[in-house]
């Protein structure tokens, strides 16, 4: 096991999300179309039922975007660049709108961007900043083929550049498009993969912490179990990008996930129960009721994760950004309460971060 921990502030200033306007129920999709497609699977019924999602956002509806057989990776990578900007121009521009109209436009000094769902070049960032008219010296990352915990690399490394460089702001978030990687493969691992995954994006805009209002970042907690890296992957082939999700994940992130929430909240001062709010990425919904049990938290708590999984399915990347909207939105935090954030992706990787009030 390797670990890391950084600690720093940054305050969140703004966050948009984003998702395709294509809905795609559940029980309907199942029923004229997964259902004839994964015949062969005796479980799919029931993966799909219980699956915790009701309904997702795809920019490729795979009734119709499949119907007439499965694309190349060509026109699936074509979609992926469409898309993952069609969304972030929204996500982007909504968070400059709000906080930094005008001259504070010029402070932007970091640009950080995450997607595992697709390549191209000029990346997705490289628009972004050419269409919002940013600093010519911004300062640019890609982010790519990190899997769902990759939001929190994505942050992480704007909360860097805020420490190198207080006077700047930063925007850091991603865009996934999973709806283009559905696959000729009739198993019961790709019929939950077909389950759960949707399309969405997000985008934060950070600054130092000043002392000013808003949520505030106040650290990071990784670890990577190097001895589970079969369990989680995330290949490219000659039809699509193809996942393996091993059924024993929650299982392991049961294990290691009441130690490994102790070690962020530890120099802090806190504990688990000092902790009145929690995302959970929604893998499945197994591992909301896994991680839920081993730290005690109650179904108020987990309402947000299994709302995000409900209403957008696992949108990789983008989910844990959803999961903290939600709360923003719904849960509406007092000034002085805490969340942790956690999402979980290849290696097996462990992220989290908290965050203040």
């Amino acid at each position: 096991m390797t670990t890391g921990t950084t600690r720093g502030a940054a305050r969140l200033l703004a966050l948009s999300t984003a998702a395709p306007q294509t809905v795609v129920p559940q029980a309907s999709a199942y029923d004229t179309y997964y259902r004839r497609l994964f015949a062969d699977v005796p479980q799919a019924e029931e993966i799909f039922r219980g699956s915790g999602v009701r309904q997702r956002h795809m920019a490729w509806d795979p009734r119709t975007a499949y119907a007439d057989g499965f694309p190349s990776i060509g026109p699936r990578m074509r979609a992926w660049e469409e898309h993952v900007l069609a969304m972030s121009r929204r996500t982007v521009g909504a968070v400059l709108d709000e906080a930094a109209p005008g001259e504070l436009r010029d402070r932007v000094g970091t640009l950080v961007f995450g997607s595992c769902t697709g390549y191209a070049g000029p990346t997705p960032d490289i628009w972004l900043a050419k269409e919002f008219r940013l600093r010519q010296d911004l300062r640019r990352t890609f982010v790519g083929h990190m899997g769902c915990n990759a939001a929190f690399n994505v942050l992480k490394t704007a909360f860097d550049a805020l420490a190198a460089r207080p006077g700047d702001l930063a925007l850091a978030g991603s865009a996934e498009v999973c709806s283009v990687h559905h696959r000729p493969e009739i198993t019961a691992e790709q019929a939950v993969v077909n389950a759960l995954f949707g399309d969405a994006g997000a985008m934060t805009l950070l600054a130092a912490d000043d002392g000013g209002p808003g949520p505030v970042f106040l650290g990071t907690h990784t670890e990577t179990h190097t001895e589970t890296t079969h369990a989680m992957s995330w290949h490219i082939e000659d039809t699509a990008f193809r996942m393996t999700l091993s059924p024993y994940v929650p299982f392991y992130l049961a294990e290691s996930i009441e130690p490994f929430v102790k070690r962020l909240l530890a120099p802090h001062g806190l504990d688990v129960g000092d902790v009145r709010h929690w995302g959970v990425h929604p893998g499945g919904p197994k591992i909301i009721d896994f991680v839920g049990e081993r730290l005690d938290l109650t179904p108020e708590q987990l309402a947000p994760s299994r709302a995000v999984l409900a209403d957008h399915g696992n949108c990789s990347s983008a989910t844990i950004l959803l999961i903290l909207d939600r709360i923003l939105r719904e849960a509406r935090p007092a000034p002085g309460e805490h969340a942790v954030l956690m999402a979980f992706g290849p290696g097996l990787t462990m992220e989290s971060a908290l965050v203040r009030f």
